[in-house]
């Protein structure tokens, strides 16, 4: 278990891999249930996880597949209607490079090849005007895997302000 023990003592780094603190509540709620349901693993298996134990923030959830076949894509599976409501569209079921808005797309991609590299919890904060859209907000990704290695799913959490 000595891969664990590399992880940040605030058990989430930011975008470039340097300790992080969640400021909203419920992220910190959901980190902390991440780690909860990691137990000994280095990363929660997607079976772990159960959308019950996140109702506090399920429409703030988004569950995204990582497809490695080829080049590594994303698959949108759920997304919580707080992303209907900002961005204007129904983004479950669809692939990440189908995201209609150039800039929201960049740094969401971004964002999960982060995640991907430093395998373990990001917390990003965005605060800017993109594509038309004001992005004002913490969100917390969390890698999940199936054979402790391989990241084969990210939920991805908005904090509310």
């Amino acid at each position: 278990m000595a891969e664990t023990n590399s992880m940040s003592p605030h058990g989430a780094v930011d975008e470039r891999g340097g300790a992080a603190l969640a400021h909203s509540a419920d992220l910190q709620r959901l980190l902390a249930y991440w780690h909860e349901i990691r137990g000994d693993r280095r990363f929660p298996q997607r079976a772990n996880l159960d959308p019950i134990d996140l109702r506090f923030m399920l429409d703030r959830i988004a569950l995204v597949a990582v497809h490695e076949e080829g080049c590594r894509r994303y698959r949108l599976r759920v997304v919580g209607s707080w992303w209907a409501q900002k961005y204007g569209f129904e983004a479950t079921g669809t692939w990440l490079e189908d995201w209609p808005n150039p800039v929201q797309l960049r740094a969401t991609l971004a964002s999960y090849e982060a995640l991907m590299a430093l395998r373990q919890p990001v917390i990003l904060v965005r605060n800017e005007l993109a594509d038309g859209a004001v992005l004002n907000y913490e969100a917390a990704l969390l890698p999940f895997s199936e054979d402790d290695e391989r990241i084969s799913a990210i939920v991805a959490g908005i904090g509310q302000h």
